[in-house]
């Protein structure tokens, strides 16, 4: 990998495939985490960047996009919005100078505002429907005090309603400027060429002093929160642990950990929950290693008679987690890191995905090498050291139980 920063404090990242493809991610430091107090301004930024710009309109932004790329997509999240495509690489050029059009030259219309706001709170309407995303949002919402990430990313009806074309003028001015932005390229195309066409359509790109915003991160209440849902067939129930204390190697541990503890058919949560004792179907775990979202997670599905049964069981084994020391061998670890190392390579075979992951660790972390850290030396990590970090971590336990009973 290369990286070189323009005159205007734009990031380059830049990563050699053999690809024909080039996959392009652009990430702000302009997530909902910016926010203040008007919740959801960042999400409504993203949208209204696409409604038009000085020289093309909604439809031929939409209609390029169609024909230049092959995928395309933005996303808002709480550290961070991306802006993401992946298309051939003779459309590099193409695609780069769209992009920059966008992102540079914008035009924010009060009929452009008005139609997207409709579609953002027919989009926060159907936000409760998916149920995952709903205990979570319950969790975050009942166990954070005084942190941006107790509202959704959406943001509420309240402050949707208060949101005026203004507040998006005025967070695209502070937060949309190349001194607060990282560009990872991945393409087949050499370094030297690919810069320059991110200079010739980046390089006008405005630097601004970015306003100073805080997020104070406090720990996570734990307990049990228990919320009711009418019409749901079973129980959802999601259980965080906070790992904002942890360092780079702890971080490491704890991914391999996983990979025992909660990482598919063959992990002692699944063996335990499903095999054992039949109260899920699946149970899924993540490291969300993420600014502003630091937690361990563990989220499965299970009937409204059986949640305090599986809680008590998650909990019972977390207390036998120092008996691994003496099961897991040098071989198991080295097995544990094959497969989590062959799980991330395999993602990242799609270029665009490691193009993101790229950057938005530069953009939440100053680093984009850090993505690719992860997998790396991972063969140093003594089982007590993994152990360790594990006990560390699975402490403060919080739990939210979505049921209808």
């Amino acid at each position: 990998m290369e990286d070189f920063i323009f005159d205007n404090g734009l990031k380059f990242i830049y990563k050699k495939s053999n690809s024909e493809l080039s996959s392009i991610c652009i990430s702000l430091d302009a997530g909902a985490a910016r926010d203040g107090e008007m919740l959801g301004v960042a999400h409504v930024t993203e949208h209204m960047i696409y409604k038009g710009t000085e020289t093309r309109s909604e439809k031929e932004i939409n209609t390029e996009l169609s024909s230049i790329f092959g995928f395309q997509n933005a996303m808002t999240n709480y550290p961070y919005v991306v802006f993401y495509g992946t298309l051939l690489s003779e459309d590099l050029k193409n695609g780069l100078e769209l992009f920059s059009d966008i992102l540079l030259a914008p035009v924010f219309t009060e009929e452009g505002f008005k139609e997207e706001m409709e579609v953002i709170k027919q989009e926060l309407k159907e936000w409760d429907e998916d149920l995952e995303q709903y205990t979570e949002d319950k969790l975050y919402y009942n166990c954070m005090e005084n942190r941006r990430i107790k509202y959704p990313i959406i943001g509420t009806e309240e402050s949707l309603n208060n949101i005026t074309i203004d507040d998006t003028i005025d967070f695209f001015n502070n937060y949309y400027c190349a001194n607060n932005a990282t560009i990872t390229i991945i393409s087949d195309l050499e370094f030297e060429e690919v810069r320059e066409m991110v200079e010739e359509h980046f390089i006008d790109w405005r630097s601004e002093k970015l306003p100073e915003t805080k997020d104070v991160i406090t720990i996570p209440k734990s307990g049990v929160f228990i919320d009711n849902k009418e019409d749901i067939n079973s129980a959802k129930v999601q259980i965080i642990f906070p790992i904002d204390k942890l360092n780079q190697w702890e971080i490491k541990a704890l991914r391999i950990f996983n990979q025992y503890f909660g990482e598919g058919v063959n992990s002692i949560l699944f063996d335990t929950l499903r095999t054992k004792n039949a109260l899920v179907y699946d149970v899924l775990t993540r490291v969300a290693n993420e600014e502003h979202i630091k937690v361990y997670k563990i989220t499965y599905s299970t009937a409204h008679e059986n949640v305090e049964k599986s809680i008590e069981i998650v909990k019972e084994l977390i207390k036998n987690i120092d008996g691994y020391r003496s099961i897991l061998q040098k071989n198991d670890i080295e097995a544990l890191i094959k497969s989590f190392r062959l799980k991330r390579l395999f993602a990242n075979e799609q270029s665009v995905r490691l193009a993101m992951g790229i950057s938005t660790y530069d953009t939440m972390f100053g680093d984009g090498m850090l993505y690719i850290d992860e997998t790396e030396n991972l063969d140093k990590l003594p089982i007590d050291y993994i152990i360790d970090t594990a006990n560390k971590v699975l402490k403060n336990m919080t739990v939210q139980v979505i049921s209808n009973k």
